[in-house]
């Protein structure tokens, strides 16, 4: 049977135990300090993983851990040399493709330098992700009857390539998108890039709270632990997609029942009823079910089509976007 590692950070102690019970003894402040000297550990198995043809696969969650804040502020070779060595025990387990999560697939070079020192195939989720922010949002504007024509978009957190590849798909739809919060560089090549695709007002703004505060739609891709706007700031009636990787809006809804907060970037595997994973993870699945064992979602290049083509992989295989507020008929 095929077999796949998915590699994820943490993103708090909780989760942490979660995943390994056997800290759940240990108190909360012995831990934190010491996660740094830690190595990589296998947490769990993904096992009889079957798609609606039949093709069953299997998986292991390797834990790196590190808390986002770790990550974010350390220094950057050592985070890598995590990741890495969570690479390297994955390989040992004789995997034949490494998914990077949360946090480890921002920091580790877009993916490029783990696969490069493996000599593994890996895929950060991006495309996978990507497309199931445009269907969540696509879905949620045609049940609440809004027009997309007629709305206008601000992503925070455009500077990487998820921001981009939203960015470029949702411009089919939406004539007006304010990108917010990166190097400002990489959003100037994000607008050359998205105006050369379609026909779209792409505007620059340096202040989150000015993109957020005239946008129709906000999706919130920003690799920041901390939010770094707040719901009250929104206009009435908002649809906000939190691709965060700490999910730090839809984590902390604050009363608005106006705004419509989408917990973005979430796959319904088939014959399942009640679980839920992410996009990074099912995408991971899907290029193991296909035997697809090529680098996938690697870089800030990544291409359109692959969307497309990831999109389509779902379907062939029964993976859902997961859309509560649209859920598919």
């Amino acid at each position: 049977m095929k077999s796949f590692a998915y590699i994820l950070s943490p993103i708090s102690i909780k989760q942490l135990k979660t995943l390994s019970p056997v800290l759940r003894i240990i108190p909360d402040f012995i831990i934190k300090p010491k996660l740094k000297n830690n190595s990589p550990f296998k947490a769990s198995y993904f096992k009889k993983i079957q798609s609606i043809q039949g093709k069953e696969i299997q998986g292991v969650l390797i834990i790196c851990p590190l808390l986002p804040r770790q990550m974010l502020d350390s220094n950057e070779n050592f985070v890598l040399d995590k990741i890495i060595s969570a690479g390297h025990l994955a390989q040992q387990l004789g995997v034949k493709i490494v998914g990077l999560g949360g946090y480890t697939a921002i920091i580790a070079d877009k993916g490029l330098t783990v696969a490069k020192k493996l000599k593994l195939p890996v895929t950060t989720g991006k495309a996978l992700t990507a497309w199931s922010v445009f269907e969540a949002i696509y879905r949620v504007a045609r049940a609440k009857k809004i027009s997309l024509q007629n709305s206008s978009l601000a992503i925070i957190g455009a500077g990487g390539s998820l921001g981009y590849l939203c960015a470029a798909k949702l411009s089919e739809y939406i004539p007006k998108i304010t990108v917010a919060e990166g190097n400002r560089e990489r959003l100037y090549q994000l607008k050359e890039k998205v105006a050369n695709l379609n026909s779209v007002e792409i505007v620059i703004e340096d202040n989150v709270h000015n993109a957020v505060k005239n946008a129709n739609i906000i999706i919130n891709a920003s690799r920041s632990p901390e939010a770094l706007f707040s719901l009250d700031e929104l206009k009435p009636g908002a649809i906000v997609c939190d691709i965060s990787a700490s999910w730090n809006i839809a984590d902390n809804p604050n009363g608005r029942t106006d705004i419509i907060i989408i917990k973005g970037g979430l796959i319904k595997p088939p014959h399942t009823t009640k679980n839920f994973i992410h996009a990074s993870l099912a995408e991971t699945m899907l290029l193991t079910l296909e035997e697809k064992f090529t680098s996938y979602s690697l870089g800030n290049n990544i291409n359109l089509d692959k969307l497309e083509e990831i999109a389509d992989l779902a379907v062939r295989h029964g993976f859902e976007v997961w859309v509560p507020q649209a859920p598919v008929l």
